[in-house]
């Protein structure tokens, strides 16, 4: 009945309505209006029979541990990979990052069993042995955030060099001399190229890297707690670069722990996907990106990968916004 209506062919037609990339995009708005004006529905379960797909993405993430703050930006992460798949045949299943390396034994599960057409992942290393696991078996990834393998693959990023060296500069534009970066495991990409950006803010202001106003730390809000008071107690620290919400929340904790009356003294840094520091009372240095558009971004490059696309064109990072 569409082919009839709109004059073209049945394979037409097929392609417009399983998203083939051989389709025009005019073609596929007008066999999907039709299809809406005539009441059709695809039998999904046939589509997966003929395409060997299961139309299921598998968001593997690490959540935190922390039971006092949860981490606001998964979540909203996660809200926008819902978004992009809310008008598509694709539904989401998440998978909790466990620790020790347990992440691989989920991934082989899922290529066991032909779960997923596809993964999203975070918390990459230089070296990502799940990457490298996924491009062996050839199932379509796409990382939120990047590695240094050789071979590519798909990832949508922000700029963390960029944003940790924003925050520091506008620490020191406030006057700021002795300034401590409070940062994730030393083992993440995204941490290596913070630590990059915070070391140039300081070479470009003139200031010298000192290594023990640094801490990588698991970036819970109680081990960032302990960690900021023992900076204040034992270093001149006068302000806070901060990798995440959760980890800004322990750092001030920390500080009135230690230097309830200099508390307003301190100024913080941190890189968000929320808007957080409109609820505190002094409102930290923010460098910004959205978190629903990241999840968009990672989900669509998923699905544009699965149907077609080449993982090297599908790679992006966007730079942090000062607020």
């Amino acid at each position: 009945m569409i082919a009839e209506r709109l004059g073209v062919s049945v394979t037409t037609v097929a392609r417009a309505v399983n998203g083939s990339p051989k389709t025009s995009v005019e073609m596929t708005e007008k066999v999907n209006r039709v299809a809406e004006e005539l009441g059709y529905v695809r039998n999904m379960e046939g589509v997966k029979l003929r395409t060997g797909r299961t139309f299921v993405l598998t968001a593997l993430l690490n959540f935190p541990t922390d039971t006092e703050i949860g981490d606001p930006t998964l979540l909203g992460i996660l809200q926008g990979i819902h978004q992009r798949c809310a008008n598509s045949d694709y539904s989401i299943q998440t998978i909790i990052a466990p620790d020790g390396g347990e992440d691989i034994r989920e991934l082989e599960k899922l290529v066991r069993g032909r779960a997923t057409d596809g993964v999203i992942m975070d918390h990459t290393t230089p070296q990502d042995t799940r990457a490298k696991y996924l491009l062996e078996m050839e199932l379509p990834f796409v990382t939120f955030g990047r590695t240094e393998l050789f071979s590519q693959h798909a990832y949508f990023d922000v700029d963390n060099e960029f944003a940790a060296w924003q925050g520091t500069k506008e620490l020191i534009r406030l006057g700021h001399k002795n300034i401590a970066l409070l940062d994730g495991p030393a083992e993440f990409t995204y941490v290596l190229q913070r630590m990059a950006g915070y070391k140039r803010a300081l070479a470009e202001e003139g200031l010298s890297y000192r290594e023990t106003l640094v801490r990588n730390l698991d970036p819970q809000a109680n081990v960032a707690r302990e960690a900021a008071a023992e900076l204040v107690r034992t270093t001149d620290t006068d302000s806070f670069v901060c990798v995440n919400d959760i980890v800004l929340m322990g750092a001030r904790r920390g500080v009135r722990d230690a230097a309830a009356n200099r508390i307003e003294e301190f100024n913080f840094s941190v890189r968000s996907g929320t808007n957080l520091g409109d609820y505190l009372a002094k409102r930290p240095i923010t460098s910004y990106f959205s978190r629903l558009d990241a999840g968009w971004n990672l989900a669509d490059m998923l699905i544009r990968q699965i149907e077609g696309e080449a993982p090297a064109v599908l790679q992006q990072i966007v730079k942090t916004e000062l607020l």
